[in-house]
């Protein structure tokens, strides 16, 4: 056979899901007549293991979804040996050094496999956004499911956010915010889950309720449904009068195991730069109430946001003291502020970080070493208060462990230049 799309993920992502993006695409297109293998690359570990797969099948295009910017030099090296290749992903930016690449959403790609190179997204040309995710397939994930030991599967019900924090370049993605109504994810959420024979589902999107129309018709169908499957999602802290008992109680009855919070800070000053719009209080209302229906949450922080003082940051570690009482059920997964283009910072407060984008920008509150040290410290206090830490915690220590060496060593030679 020969297949119009071999689609391949790369290495480097969590390993307990697939990579959603190319089993998105397949589900897109093959009801459209086009044949689509996805290759699970993020299993293989090496480029060359996923050549070696790539050289089983006859096909038209070689897809490369480039889940993150981190991820460019393994996509353009694995491309190099192929000249029918199409790049596609979060990480691919405009200035993508190989022509044939695609910013934007599915409907780019199907113009991009009818030869139309001038529709929007494509090579450069500024994406369109889908008005109609409605009646989008679920992903296809039969190529993949039964060759790995995966635990759950990912679906998405809403594109885009309905929040500008300042650090985040959703906006710039998908300016405007879209979703599916609360039946269609319960179908798709079931679909999925009856193809892959996994009992547990994550939801890819910013905010799982971003709208609370819909985010009540979804735990409502959810919770009438008489199969219960697991899920998880993002979800947003929102102020204490936009959620009622009840909504909580059909939060935990559909099945609902799991929601990541960005919390980012424990400092209300730190949060209102970030444009989080939502208060300590609020932050107690949620906590108390998801923590008392056993459901588990994962708090997502950020270690040196530009304005963050110590004493902002001591207000993060007094959040972790204050919640004790649910670290058993709670998750930390916090990381060092990086600086990103397209994101309001970029737009509005270069200032604050001196224009330089990554991980070494430095201002008066903090550089990259003391960032590094406050990410130890809630590493640690977490651990004494019992908290958990998913594996790449560790890895992330060990990663700014090697990036503050070589910033050393980088500063010491200049020194004594």
């Amino acid at each position: 056979m020969i297949y119009d799309l071999v689609i391949t993920s790369l290495p480097g992502l969590d390993k307990a899901k697939p990579v959603p993006g190319p089993a998105f695409i397949k589900g897109y297109l093959e009801p459209l007549g086009y044949k689509v293998k996805v290759i699970d690359g993020n299993q293989l570990d090496t480029l060359e293991n996923i050549h070696k797969e790539i050289a089983k099948y006859q096909f038209k295009w070689l897809g490369i979804s480039v889940f993150s910017f981190l991820q460019k030099d393994d996509a353009l090296k694995l491309a190099e040996p192929y000249d029918n290749v199409v790049f596609g992903g979060s990480g691919v930016d405009k200035n993508w050094p190989r022509k044939h690449f695609i910013r934007g959403e599915e409907h780019a790609l199907k113009a991009f496999m009818e030869g139309n190179l001038d529709f929007p997204g494509i090579n450069g040309k500024e994406p369109t956004q889908m008005e109609d995710i409605e009646h989008l397939p679920p992903p296809d994930y039969s190529d993949v499911v039964h060759k790995h030991n995966y635990t759950r599967a990912v679906i998405s019900g809403s594109r885009g956010c309905v929040r500008k924090c300042t650090f985040c370049d959703v906006m710039s993605i998908w300016p405007k915010y879209r979703w599916k109504t609360g039946k269609k994810i319960a179908d798709d959420l079931h679909h999925v889950s009856e193809q892959t024979g996994l009992k547990k589902i994550n939801f890819s999107d910013s905010l799982i309720n971003g709208s609370m129309k819909h985010f009540r018709d979804l735990c409502h169908e959810l919770a009438k449904r008489p199969k219960k499957i697991n899920w998880d999602a993002q979800f947003i802290v929102r102020d204490k009068k936009t959620f009622t008992q009840q909504d909580f109680d059909n939060l935990a009855n559909s099945g609902c195991v799991g929601l990541d919070m960005g919390i980012e800070s424990g400092s209300e000053r730190v949060r209102d730069h970030m444009k989080k719009k939502f208060s300590n209080d609020d932050i107690e209302y949620f906590i108390t109430n998801i923590g008392e229906r056993n459901i588990r949450m994962k708090f997502l922080l950020i270690c040196g946001y530009p304005t963050e003082t110590e004493e902002d940051f001591e207000e993060t570690l007094n959040l972790l003291r204050k919640y004790k009482k649910y670290a058993h059920n709670i998750f930390v997964s916090h990381h060092i502020m990086i600086t990103f283009q397209n994101t309001p910072l970029d737009f509005e407060h270069r200032d604050l970080f001196n224009s330089e984008f990554g991980y070494h920008w430095k201002n008066e509150n903090s550089d990259f070493k003391i960032r590094f040290n406050r990410f130890m410290k809630v590493l640690k206090l977490g651990q004494e208060l019992g908290y958990q830490f998913q594996h790449h915690a560790l890895d992330k220590v060990k990663q700014y462990q090697q990036d503050l060496d070589k910033l050393n060593k980088h500063n010491n030679i200049a020194v004594q230049s």
